[in-house]
Order: C-alpha cells, then sequence, then structure tokens
C-alpha cells in the first residue's frame, strides 16, 4: 500500500500577520505593567517593525503578534530600568536617610513613605555638598591631613627576645584604663594602625 506523502496544506499554520491590533496585546501580556493606550498602539506598531524587519513579505514567520506584544513589554521594562537606575545615581544624595516607600507587585509605589506625594524616582536631581563633604572628612582622616575622626596614639614596653606582639590586645587592655585617653573606646571593635614608631636605646 503506498503511502501519500502529500501533506494537508501547504501553508504555514502559523503566520505573523502584516499587522497588530491595540484591542488584542492586553490579553497577550504576560505581566500587564503598561495599561496605557499608548503602549498598546506602540506594541501593535511593533508587529508591523518586525513582520518588514524579518522579511515577512518575502517568507512566513511563524511566530503570533503575541510573542511580539511580549518581547516590547520586556524591551520597555529593560529600558525602564537603565533610566531608573541612572536617575536613582542622580538623586541619591537627596534620598539618602529618608523612609523607604512601599511597593506593590509591579515595582509601584504605593506609600511614599515620610509625607512625600510625589515619587522619589521623579524628585529633580539637587546636587548637596554635605554628602560630598562627609567622604571628604573620611578621606582625610585616612591621608591625614583632617577629617573629623580622632586619632589616638598609645606605646608599650616591648619585652626582651620577643618580637611579635598583638597590637589589638595591647591596647584593648590599655582602654580598660581609666586614665586612658581612649578608655572603653575599643571593645570588640577592631583597631586601625595607621604608624607604627621603633625607638632604639643604646646601653
Amino acid at each position: 500500500m503506498p503511502t501519500n506523502l502529500q501533506p494537508l496544506s501547504t501553508t504555514s499554520a502559523v503566520v505573523l500577520p502584516s499587522t497588530g491590533t491595540p484591542d488584542s496585546v492586553q490579553a497577550a501580556l504576560a505581566y500587564n505593567i503598561y495599561t496605557t493606550n499608548a503602549f498598546y498602539s506602540g506594541a501593535a506598531d511593533q508587529v508591523a517593525y518586525t513582520y518588514n524587519k524579518l522579511g515577512g513579505n518575502v517568507l512566513d514567520l511563524e511566530i503570533t503578534p503575541a510573542n511580539v506584544y511580549n518581547a516590547y513589554e520586556e524591551a520597555c521594562l529593560e529600558y525602564s530600568y537603565l533610566i531608573n537606575t541612572h536617575q536613582s545615581k542622580n538623586v541619591l544624595s537627596s534620598l539618602l536617610g529618608n523612609t523607604t516607600g512601599s511597593f506593590d507587585q509591579d515595582g509601584e509605589f504605593t506609600d511614599y513613605g515620610n509625607g512625600l506625594d510625589e515619587k522619589p524616582n521623579l524628585k529633580y536631581p539637587r546636587f548637596q555638598l554635605s554628602y560630598i563633604r562627609n567622604i571628604g572628612d573620611s578621606v582625610g582622616t585616612l591621608a591625614g591631613v583632617g577629617g573629623n575622626q580622632t586619632v589616638y596614639s598609645a606605646s608599650f614596653t616591648p619585652l626582651e627576645n620577643v618580637q611579635d606582639y598583638d597590637l589589638q590586645k595591647i591596647i584593648y587592655t590599655s582602654s580598660l584604663d581609666a586614665a586612658s585617653p581612649f578608655h572603653d573606646k575599643v571593645g570588640k571593635n577592631a583597631i586601625t594602625i595607621q604608624k607604627v614608631y621603633y625607638k632604639f636605646e643604646f646601653v
């Protein structure tokens, strides 16, 4: 019995149309992050763009408009991420220390916190010298040219034939003395040694 190798159809079952329809966008989206008519219209236009870009007038594009709509939504989310990341760096100095807001499942603000009536990501960047000054003070302390951190000095008498010393333990023990200038300022904190001086005495 000969086998019939003739296909039932000579056309693809799924072919991308030359245009999309804004009314069909919302039902096809996976997340529905954007719900404006402008987004739906833009998503529909992307079908025509994809059709022409990939040569839909020459060959069958075996994808659906829903595939294009979801790719468009993902592209908008990625672009939004890049813009918001750049903006967050610009307004960081104005937002540090503020109460964090509340978000819904789509990442939108539901409560701006601290009595704010506008989204922090839409605030106009305002450069403040106070933030830069704090950084400068910290750098100045390490460079030894200013800063706002107190630097203490301490000393101990080395022992004969002993080369290894636990400076953390020595300074912590010294901080327990009420007469020490850094009394009770060490505790469990790790100390930072900036300079070490040696004094030799010849007999």
